[in-house]
């Protein structure tokens, strides 16, 4: 398969993919403060991988422990608006936002560490 970025071959289910952002608001209700997860109405593009056993070595100064979470990245084109704690959502799954690293520091590309959660959406 001959693709438009070359004579590289790229599977269907790696291509670049839509995501919709959730940010986290608190709301404040009678005696207590419930978070929950809503729409901005924003999305983002980019290419899905899960995250390796080497990268994750490789990032693990990042958090400062032993184990983490990080289960795939997402690299993007330009500037993510995303910050720490957001919340990716494709069809029927959800990533959080661990993460975000400009790579080059040039505002070209950037890398979004996530992730995969399953009990909220």
């Amino acid at each position: 398969m001959i693709s438009p970025f070359g004579t590289m071959y790229l599977r269907p289910g790696n291509l670049w993919k839509n995501f919709q952002v959730r940010t986290m608001q608190t709301e404040w209700s009678g005696c207590y403060t419930t978070d929950n997860y809503v729409d901005t109405k924003k999305h983002i593009t980019g290419i899905l991988a899960d995250a390796d056993s080497h990268l994750a070595d490789r990032t693990r100064h990042r958090w400062d422990q032993e184990q983490h979470s990080l289960t795939h990245t997402l690299v993007i084109r330009g500037r993510a608006e995303l910050k720490k704690g957001d919340m990716l959502v494709l069809d029927e799954r959800a990533f959080l936002v661990l993460l975000i690293d400009d790579a080059g520091a040039l505002g070209a590309f950037g890398i979004v560490y996530l992730e995969e959660r399953n009990d909220i959406k």
